[in-house]
């Protein structure tokens, strides 16, 4: 059967992968680029707790507006595909009328899930800059370091390990985020529409697929009934309020099919 957006379930997987692997790689590069640039910043003011506090609301509100317009496009993209397919199988439908309805539940996810996620990214940049600090602030008191040296070892140091840090996060991060947000729009544009859909999971090929997950191939649920995958209820692939273990590097896709 064909979905919503008129394609087969393996090609609609591959569609969604590919877009997905798209909006991915552009957040990527911004995540890095603060995260970086917060651990450089945190170095600088280690020793200054009010600067050092200063140092991370900053990070903070430039995370929030990194990921609200990384999730804002991903919405755009993904929502766009079944709100257009949805016209096309219900002639007459109004797209501003269907937008109207796509909007307020987009809202909600970002109202319900986006403080959350800013304020875990944010704890593991802090995390990650401090553990440097206090490992090089030990071997400076092991060597018998002045405070003007201990400061030069500990941005030194830290200029060596942000890149590394901030490649592998920003990475997991995005691609985390942005199937997050593709699989919410998904789900959101399908509700919009007001058809009668049921929602199906499509696993990602290869194998690096977990187990759960190819298990999950072909799940079929009503939209708001959840999947039943690795014994959890997930709304669509991705959905935060999932564990760790069934959320972190997903890539597979749910599509959607007209009753």
């Amino acid at each position: 059967m064909t979905l919503v957006t008129g394609l087969t379930r393996a090609r609609e997987q591959a569609v969604q992968q590919r877009l997905f692997a798209a909006s991915a790689n552009r957040i990527e590069r911004a995540l890095r680029s603060e995260i970086s640039r917060a651990m450089g910043a945190m170095a600088s003011e280690y020793d200054s707790p009010g600067a050092l506090a200063g140092v991370e609301a900053e990070h903070r509100e430039r995370m929030e507006k990194i990921l609200n317009r990384g999730w804002r496009s991903v919405f755009d993209t993904f929502g766009k595909r079944i709100l257009d397919g949805a016209q096309k199988c219900q002639r007459g439908m109004e797209r501003k009328g269907l937008f109207d309805e796509f909007e307020p539940l987009i809202q909600n996810w970002i109202r319900r899930f986006g403080a959350q996620k800013v304020t875990e990214i944010v704890g593991t940049t802090h995390k990650q800059a401090m553990a440097v600090i206090n490992q090089i602030t030990a071997e400076a008191a092991r060597d018998g370091l002045g405070q003007a040296a201990t400061g030069r070892a500990i941005r030194s140091a830290m200029r060596e390990r942000a890149g590394v840090l901030s490649v592998a996060r920003s990475r997991v991060i995005a691609r985390t985020e942005t199937h997050a947000a593709s699989q919410a729009a998904n789900q959101a544009a399908a509700k919009a529409t007001g058809l009668s859909m049921r929602k199906v999971w499509l696993a990602a090929a290869g194998e690096r697929t977990r187990e759960d997950h190819a298990d999950a191939d072909g799940q079929q649920r009503r939209l708001d009934e959840p999947f039943i995958v690795g014994g959890e209820e997930l709304m669509q692939p991705g959905d935060p309020a999932g564990s760790a273990e069934q959320v972190i590097s997903c890539r597979c896709a749910v599509g959607y099919e007209v009753e």
